[in-house]
């Protein structure tokens, strides 16, 4: 079997949120386009459905989460970003 050699990082990007994708634009592949996206977690909706289930209690309709991404488009010139 044939021994991989490692890939050395020329540049790195630290982006804000968690990346979910990223794609090559067919048009312009000089283009890549970086998606990220987040679910916003909701700490009292969690600790008041776990306290309807302790009690009994029938459960109400659950809050629709929050979440938040964003587009990030780099650019590459011959080998660079």
């Amino acid at each position: 079997m044939e021994e991989l050699t490692p890939i050395t990082s020329l540049r790195s990007l630290i982006l804000d949120l968690p990346p979910s994708c990223a794609e090559f634009c067919p048009a312009h592949p000089e283009y890549l386009v970086v998606g990220t996206y987040n679910l916003q977690k909701d700490d009292n909706a969690e600790a008041a459905a776990s306290e309807d289930q302790e009690e009994g209690n029938a459960r109400a309709a659950p809050k629709p989460q929050s979440r938040n991404g964003s587009l990030v488009v780099l650019k590459t010139e011959g080998d660079d970003m």
